[in-house]
């Protein structure tokens, strides 16, 4: 038997290890809410700095675009800088210019130069060369715009996701039929193509001098087959995402005819047209862990370009537009989300930019009446024709990649 005495001794002794025990637990308690205090001070710390990195680039975006602008119009007279589905491309000396039409089908050549010059005839015809041997890192290394808005990325944030451009042909596989054609085969595609070019001249701003243009159709078929040699990292990335491969295709045939240089002023890039301020941050968290500005050099390479795509898609279709219940009514809305934002659908269907008050909405229409509204209510008319756009051609690609 335990003495009373030895067993208040026991007893205080046991009473002392547990207090030991709570303050250690207190002790560790308190600090992993330290930790976890500075952690998260530390990540509002990040967002807020990425949120000031990516105003700054806005900023430098807009003047970078508005001095080349100013620039082109010189030279030219007009402000041609291309567009999603239009490669534009001028020399150094800002003197000559190519014009690719993903869209249209149809590749033109400017130069300026005097009147009458006996130069001009082979000045185009080694523009037309050129610019068919041109992969895309060459396409992007000689673009003054791009290389400019690289240098601002870089100059305005250290948290930036560069990379290695593609090394896929701009342009030879359109003219050739080919995927990776020689240069002899390039160089018969290109005196092909010059034999239905049709020429004109028109006044350059300049006095004395002379705007002379030579324009030559592009097989609109081997265009629409450009987009095969996407197809592995549209199939790797929508398994991965848990969307549908032929959906990918349709966004990405819409929003840049395939045109692996595709630009716009907003700014995006890239086949699937990423915008850094807005799919980019979403697309970048969910495959990175965390937020990055995405650089032209990225998104001008397609693997890049599409994964990003295709995060944005899942993120708009499982998450911004999960409470809309019919999987065909939530594609359509994720469709004009993609190019719009998923708070212009709401409003499609409801006074405000609430997705799940437009959700309740949304859930008691059939399919058919969700495109139609969308078609009819979008507030922007760009993304009601890109609505009746993307829709019959995913249905298209469904039927291709069955």
């Amino acid at each position: 038997m335990i003495d009373p005495i030895s067993r208040r001794r026991v007893l205080l002794g046991l009473g002392g290890l547990a207090a030991g025990w709570s303050l250690q637990a207190l002790g560790q308690s308190n600090g992993f809410e330290a930790y976890r205090q500075q952690h998260q001070a530390a990540f509002d710390g990040y967002r807020e700095q990425l949120a000031k990195d990516f105003a700054a680039y806005q900023e430098a975006v807009n003047q970078a675009f508005a001095d080349y602008r100013r620039s082109v119009k010189a030279v030219w007279g007009d402000e041609q800088l291309g567009s999603p589905s239009v490669w534009v491309e001028y020399s150094a000396d800002m003197k000559t210019r190519t014009l690719v039409d993903f869209e249209q089908g149809r590749l033109t050549v400017e130069v300026i130069d005097a009147e009458g010059s006996t130069q001009v005839g082979r000045r185009i015809g080694a523009t037309l060369q050129q610019v068919a041997e041109k992969r895309v890192a060459d396409a992007w290394r000689d673009d003054a715009l791009s290389q400019r808005l690289e240098q601002d990325a870089t100059r305005i944030s250290a948290n930036t996701e560069q990379a290695q451009p593609d090394n896929r042909p701009v342009l030879a596989d359109v003219l050739t039929g080919r995927p990776d054609p020689r240069p002899v085969e390039v160089q018969q595609a290109v005196n092909q193509a010059a034999a239905q070019g049709v020429g004109s001249r028109r006044y350059a701003p300049e006095a004395g001098m002379r705007i002379y243009s030579f324009s030559v159709p592009l097989n609109q078929a081997a265009i629409s087959n450009k987009g095969d040699q996407f197809l592995p990292s549209v199939r790797r990335y929508a398994v991965e995402e848990r969307i549908d491969p032929a959906l990918v295709m349709a966004i990405m045939h819409s929003e840049s005819s395939f045109n692996p240089m595709a630009r716009s002023h907003i700014p995006a890039f890239g086949l699937m047209q990423i915008v850094p301020g807005s799919a980019g941050l979403d697309a970048t968290e969910k495959v990175y862990g965390q937020q990055r500005l995405l650089t032209p050099s990225y998104l001008y390479n397609a693997d890049n370009n599409i994964r990003m795509g295709c995060a944005y898609i899942h993120i708009l279709y499982y998450r911004y537009l999960a409470a809309i219940d019919n999987q065909e009514s939530r594609i359509y809305c994720t469709i004009a989300a993609y190019n719009t934002g998923s708070g212009n659908v709401a409003r499609a269907f409801s006074d405000g930019r609430n997705v799940r008050t437009a959700a309740v909405q949304i859930n008691r229409m059939t399919p058919q009446q969700v495109y139609a509204r969308l078609v009819s209510h979008l507030p922007y008319e760009e993304t009601r024709n890109y609505m009746t756009k993307v829709t019959p051609r995913y249905q298209a690609y469904q039927q291709q990649l069955g």
